[in-house]
């Protein structure tokens, strides 16, 4: 975790954990605080929160997010004839 009055390079180690979210709120703090005030890391950051974003518009959703399971295609791979929406 960095520490309250962490320098750039310190901060830098920890902006890709950081910008997919995998900090506690606690280990945030520090890393907010240092980006409001240094544009160079601020940009850095930015850069990461970009492919991040990227990243999970790229990515399917896994299938909890569908519920017990993932929607079907309109049509079959085999046959190409439009599959039957289940009830």
């Amino acid at each position: 975790m960095p520490k309250p009055a962490a320098g750039c390079d310190e901060i830098r180690e920890w902006l890709g954990v950081y910008a997919v979210g995998a900090l506690e709120p606690e280990e945030e703090a520090p890393i907010r605080a240092h980006l409001a005030r240094c544009p160079a890391c601020r940009s850095e950051h930015d850069d990461f929160a970009e492919v991040v974003r990227l990243l999970r518009a790229a990515l399917p959703r896994p299938a909890a997010a569908y519920g017990a399971r993932p929607p079907r295609p309109p049509h079959s791979p085999q046959t190409g004839q439009a599959v039957p929406r289940e009830r």
